[in-house]
């Protein structure tokens, strides 16, 4: 092993001079010193190699031409090469005998070999060594050049090239230059007996998760003991980078092991105990030890760990009892240590785990120790970087190959393991077997891609969990992860703690919007799994589309079918696209066409499949009746079903969910039907439905949605017997006049949606029962009056709506009255009774003023008045809407909006106060206040303008809370104590003694004639031009920094004034309160705007 070294390390990008760099390199030893041509490879080959160099932990020394060149350069790079490296490797390109520097370096490289042990490899990139050694071609031509200007030196570079071209060497010929790079760091491993870790030669987007690690490594190394994860799914590159991190720091460290395959290791007979064997021996460098069990082997493991600083790595470890059989438990690390777990389960430490592993008392700051690191999937252009190194050895791809490698790419989805495998698989290949390749992919996954995945699969614990994977797999993706536990719940799955397990395990991704998500590698794995069930697809326990038609029109299922999803629009639009042909589907329906004679099929094709409960059957037509139709469906979603109503002898008796979306229902089924289990029905989009079924026999009913159904006219009293039911949507039922009253009935009823309903013109009062109602939506109703009890109240553009405050209960935490005409004469002054009241919005009502009482409302978050045009005041707001700066968010219509303003002031963050287009605004109190400065009082203002003569110049004045111009007089802002105001000029007042036309000024405070005099306020006039269509390149903010004390105070105008024409100039005066001590006489103040 070599003494250990330091090195610049690639993926940190650092400035230095050259005197700094030299200083640096003085002092550090190398393994390699790396000769090149700049200009011909240092951003492609050399750059790819000293890359993989560094990967494996052999610190390289890179001559690059860009580091600036002092006046020793000469002989800080001769003690580079004589002291402080091993080998030299002289990467000879076309351009290479052109620069004189770099021949210097080649002789001086020559001449260190023959006085001592010095390893030469050169390196014939794009050139012959015959070329070398005989100076032809671009060497000749150089050559040429340096005996008009370097005749002295030619014959010593002339023999230095001849013998180093005799030496041998690595020539790339007609080699990919990955393999090339790969040959040539073994015989650099080789020749230094180095004992790194084997990483690929070309590596993308790593850089900023291993940024991330070193700096964990880094920080507090010497007294804290650490432990990480690094976790991700299967051929993610978890391995991979865990060796990057190994191999640069193990010089850091006094003893260190990288454990490979701790998984697969263990499991062999006496597998622990040679991993043993090999941790002990690695931290004692080699030292063999004879380890008898288990029991001997912890101990003797505890005994080295405890008295150096080690750097372990655990690779692929799938349950911690197995770190517990390797290590034991409370291991007394050295402080300083670092353990590096690599694991597919992002779960697998916790708190619990890490007080057992570690002693705690030996090991003297183990505190907040556990860290994760997730490997995430390349980004497109990584990708395509890296499969292109192995498909082409290059960065670009070839033209013909372009659109094939692009898909392939996107079918790997950001997965090294994948791009590495399909790239290298591909290389040499012609762009039929490309395109062959790709086909076959869509249908049959790469075999040893699936290989590596299909060991997360393996390793969950039962078959509960992979058969709830797999029927995800075929049916769930993309689906709400509530609705699919509803659903497999019904088919005797332990939904929730299986699919904890299926995230734990990295098959599983729940997204931010709580849908089943999952890398589409892991997803062909799935499916992989279930097609080499049987070569029959009638006899695949689970079938999706294409197989499904097949099974369907062929009449081949078999009992082993559980599963089956046919969408069959989805089929036939993608079979359109796989041939470039164009579905001409009649203009007045897709679905008529889908339902034609071509694509009729029979309901006896299903009667073999006995065991079925999950069945898609989007827009099949199916022929005959359906006694012997499967009786044991749990989940049943058939969209665009083109009957209408059910089939009386279709047995859906333990239904948990049906979906009939885009059905051509008029009635569900003729009388009642007894479905004990069915929680979920949906009915959306069935046009041609006339009334609701009896629910009287769904007991277990909890959502029902009927949403757009446009010929309803009925909905059936007995909905008031649907006891479990939470969510009810009659959204755009528009010849529904009426609800029956037995709707009061529901108290488990949470939220209704009627928006839409144009021809609802009553609720019944029996509403106010519902204890449970939280979302309430008439949104374009008729609706008139209407006593309610509710906790969400959303009334959006109804017609004249009038109703009883009072009678809203005091557990209402969100009400929403937007377009409602609300006016002043119905707004109560008092609102205690909604003291639980969240989020208020009245936008788009003609009120003037919001009620005093409005400040009681303490727990209030968010207050919407968009739009209300003739609002002019709001009084004082509740504590929780604080001022504070934000994003601003430009109306709809705003005229600014994509300006590139991005920060005004006064706005509301988390708690927020929306205010848009209410042009009329003129007071927020304990805000901002307007007023016309010929009302305003203050001598201040009075005394610095003659009133009378600017009142007739009328200004715009632009509120940067409203995002609003009104037309005024000019006016007196008071905000924040400040006060200010816009005025239509360019003569600075008398009295301003320090004046400047730069945008900041300094000056030093007057001490004052009397000790008890202080300094209370600043005034300050700014002189500006602006036109309406510059409002990007002015904000309203000004600065004053106290430089003598530091004390910086700022202010932004929430409104700016804008002359009628834009030749005009702006006054803008403010007065500035200030507090007592900011600022004293003698001190030095700048203004900045």
């Amino acid at each position: 092993m070599l003494e250990p070294c330091y090195y610049i390390k690639k993926y940190r990008t650092t400035s230095f001079s050259s005197s700094t760099a030299m200083s640096e390199i003085s002092r550090c030893t190398y393994h390699v010193f790396l000769s090149f041509r700049g200009e011909d490879t240092r951003k492609s080959f050399t750059d790819h190699l000293y890359t993989a160099l560094v990967h494996l932990g052999i610190q390289t020394f890179r001559d690059d031409e860009e580091i600036e060149r002092g006046n020793n350069i000469k002989d800080e790079i001769e003690k580079a090469i004589l002291h402080h490296s091993k080998i030299s490797i002289v990467v000879f390109s076309k351009n290479y005998a052109a620069s004189t520097w770099c021949l210097n370096e080649l002789v001086m490289i020559l001449e260190h070999k023959k006085s001592s042990k010095h390893i030469v490899l050169p390196v014939f990139y794009d050139v012959d060594p015959s070329q070398v050694k005989n100076q032809t071609g671009s060497y000749a031509e150089a050559f040429t050049q340096h005996e008009q200007n370097f005749e002295s030196m030619v014959q010593r570079w002339r023999n230095a090239l001849k013998e180093v071209a005799d030496i041998g060497g690595m020539v790339l010929q007609d080699r990919h230059e990955s393999q090339f790079i790969q040959d040539i760091v073994n015989e650099v491993q080789n020749k230094l007996h180095l004992i790194s870790l084997y990483v690929p030669p070309y590596l993308v987007g790593i850089d900023s998760l291993m940024t991330q690690i070193n700096q964990w490594l880094e920080q507090d190394g010497a007294n804290k003991v650490g432990i990480a994860t690094i976790c991700g799914i299967g051929g993610i590159g978890k391995t991979t980078i865990a060796k990057v991190v190994y191999n640069q720091n193990i010089p850091r460290f006094e003893g260190y092991s990288f454990l490979a395959d701790v998984r697969e290791t263990s499991q062999d007979c006496n597998g622990l105990v040679r991993l043993q064997r090999q941790l002990i021996s690695d931290i004692l460098k080699g030292k063999s030890h004879k380890i008898y069990n288990i029991d001997n082997g912890i101990n003797k493991i505890k005994e080295i760990v405890c008295c150096r600083r080690v750097l372990l790595v655990l690779d692929d470890v799938d349950e911690l009892g197995k770190i517990r059989k390797l290590m034991g438990t409370q291991i007394p690390f050295h402080p300083g240590s670092k353990i590096i777990i690599t694991s597919r389960n992002r779960c697998l430490l916790n708190a619990h785990f890490i007080s057992q592993m570690f002693d705690l008392e030996a090991s003297t700051s183990c505190g907040g120790l556990s860290k994760l690191f997730e490997v995430k999937e390349l980004a497109s252009s990584e990708s395509l970087q890296l499969f292109n190194w192995y498909a082409f050895g290059l960065n670009s791809v070839p033209k013909s190959s372009m659109a094939y490698a692009r898909s392939l790419v996107k079918h790997c989805g950001g997965l090294p393991l994948a791009l590495q495998v399909l790239g290298s698989s591909l290389s040499s290949k012609s762009v039929s077997s490309w395109k062959s390749a790709l086909e076959k992919l869509e249908e049959i996954p790469d075999s040893k891609i699936q290989e590596i995945l299909r060991i997360s699969y393996d390793s969950l614990e039962d078959d509960h969990d992979k058969n709830l994977f797999l029927d995800i797999v075929c049916l769930f993706i993309g689906k709400d992860r509530d609705y699919t536990t509803t659903i497999l719940d019904g088919c005797d799955f332990y939904t929730t703690i299986g699919i904890e397990n299926l995230v734990r395990r990295s098959l599983l991704i729940i997204n931010e919007k709580n849908k089943l998500t999952m890398h589409q590698m892991i997803r062909d794995m799935g499916r992989e799994i279930i097609r080499q069930e049987s070569s029959d697809i009638g006899k695949r326990s689970r079938l999706w589309h294409k197989n499904a038609f097949d099974v369907i029109r062929e009449k081949i299922g078999s009992r082993t079918v559980k599963c089956l999803t046919l969408d069959l629009k989805g089929l036939l639009e993608d079979k359109a696209k796989r041939t470039n042909t164009t579905l001409h589907f009649p203009k007045h329906s897709k679905s008529q066409f889908l339902m034609s004679n071509d694509v009729d099929m029979e309901t006896q094709a299903f009667a073999k499949m006995k065991r079925l409960k999950l069945l898609q059957l989007d827009y099949v037509r199916l022929k005959g009746d359906f006694k012997d139709f499967p009786k044991r469906l749990r989940w049943l979603r058939w969209r665009g079903f083109c009957m209408q109503s059910f089939p009386v002898d279709f047995d859906i008796n333990e239904l948990v969910v049906l979906d009939m979306r885009n059905s051509k229902l008029k009635q569900v089924w003729k009388d009642t039907e007894c479905l004990p289990n069915l929680k979920i029905l949906n009915l959306n989009h069935s046009h041609s439905l006339l009334k609701t079924p009896s629910f009287s026999g769904l007991p277990s009913l909890e959502k029902l949605m009927l949403k757009d159904c446009i010929n309803l006219v009925e909905v059936d009293q007995s909905i008031g017997e649907l006891k479990l039911l939470t969510f009810l949507n009659l959204k755009d039922c528009t010849s529904l006049r009426h609800l029956p009253r037995t709707i009061g009935s529901l108290i488990s009823l949470e939220e209704l949606i009627l928006s839409g309903c144009s021809r609802l013109d009553d609720v019944p009062r029996e509403l106010h029962n519902m204890e449970s109602l939280k979302v309430l939506n008439l949104d374009e109703t008729a609706i008139y009056q209407s006593r309610l009890g509710l906790h969400w109240l959303l009334l959006k553009r109804s017609k004249g709506l009038g109703f009883s405050w009072a009678s809203l209960p005091s557990s209402l935490v969100k009400l929403s009255l937007e377009s409602c005409k609300l006016s002043n004469d119905v707004m109560p002054n008092d609102l205690c009774n909604l003291a639980s009241l969240k989020s208020l919005n009245l936008s788009r009502n003609p009120i003037h003023y919001l009620p005093e009482s409005l400040k009681n409302l303490t727990k209030l978050e968010e207050l919407l008045l968009t739009s209300c045009t003739e609002l002019q005041m709001i009084p004082k707001l509740p504590v929780l809407l604080n001022v504070s700066e934000c994003k601003f968010i430009f109306g709809d219509n705003s005229p600014f909006r994509g300006s590139g303003i991005n920060n005004v002031p006064c706005f509301f963050s988390s708690t927020r106060c929306v205010i848009f287009g209410c042009e009329k605004l003129t007071e927020v109190e304990d805000l901002f206040k307007l007023e016309p400065i010929e009302n305003f009082e203050a001598e201040e203002i009075r005394r610095l303008f003659n009133v009378d003569s600017i009142n007739g110049n009328r200004l715009q004045l632009y509120s940067y809370l409203t995002d609003s111009i009104m037309l005024a007089t000019p006016q007196v802002l008071q905000e924040r104590g400040i006060t200010s105001t816009f005025v239509v000029g360019s003569e600075i007042p008398i009295g301003f003694k320090h004046r400047t036309n730069e945008h900041r000024i300094s000056f030093v405070l007057p001490t004052p004639a009397h000790p008890d005099e202080k300094i209370h306020r600043f005034s300050l006039c700014i002189v500006f031009s602006l036109a309406s269509d510059q409002m990007s390149e002015f904000l309203p903010c000004v600065h004053i920094f106290n430089e003598t004390k530091t004390i910086m105070l700022r202010y932004r105008s929430s409104f700016i004034g804008i002359p009628q024409t834009n030749d005009k100039t702006m006054l803008w005066l403010i007065h500035w309160p200030v507090t007592d001590f900011q600022f004293e006489g003698g001190d030095l103040v700048s203004c900045m705007v």
